[in-house]
């Protein structure tokens, strides 16, 4: 995996390492005020850039209005803490709060949570998406002595199994959507517009 920043202009690199910083710091404060525990032995394990701007494809389009966001992998030790919701939320309204500003961000940071144990099983099972991060990504920050799996390719029979679980799996996810708003709509709930 990549760790050099050097195809992004300074100032995104200057982003970057802010973002690194308030991960890290927002983690180990968060970590303190825990009472339970639960969050003992809880650790930042990596912080991974992916996505366009890992890649060198990122699209700043004034006039469109579309810019590209930083996507961040942040891998931690223990499922307790990546509920982002719960444990990552002030770090999140902090980003929202900085962009809005304008000042130290001026591009939107898209983070999600994965134990250092999940991302090894994705890779393991050889799901695209973590493949596509060992792959193009770039690590910004990591512990020592925690490496990822080596990714694994899938034969063509896996990758059909793999894809018709994944298939399965949201189509079922799409269709309960699709009941809730059916019965929303003939309650007279939603307006006909919303189809």
């Amino acid at each position: 995996m990549k760790t050099s920043l050097d195809h992004l202009p300074e100032a995104k690199q200057r982003e970057l390492a802010y973002v690194v910083e308030t991960l890290r710091a927002s983690f180990a404060a968060a970590i303190r005020k825990k009472r339970s525990d639960k969050y003992k032995g809880a650790q930042l394990l990596k912080i991974i850039l992916f996505g366009s701007y890992a890649r060198g494809d990122w699209v700043e389009d004034p006039v469109g209005r579309y810019f590209s966001d930083y996507d961040i992998l942040v891998v931690v030790n223990d499922k307790v803490v990546t509920d982002g919701g719960e444990f990552w939320m002030k770090t999140e309204q902090r980003f929202l709060a900085e962009l809005g500003e304008g000042k130290r961000l001026r591009t939107p940071v898209s983070p999600i949570y994965h134990t250092l144990d999940d991302v090894n099983e994705q890779l393991r099972l050889g799901r695209y998406f973590f493949m596509d991060i060992v792959r193009d990504g770039i690590v910004l920050f990591e512990e020592p002595e925690h490496p990822l799996a080596e990714p694994q390719p899938l034969t063509s029979s896996q990758a059909l199994k793999e894809t018709q679980d994944y298939y399965g799996e949201w189509f079922e996810s799409a269709n309960g959507f699709l009941d809730t708003g059916l019965y929303a709509a003939s309650q007279g709930r939603l307006k006909e517009s919303a189809f």
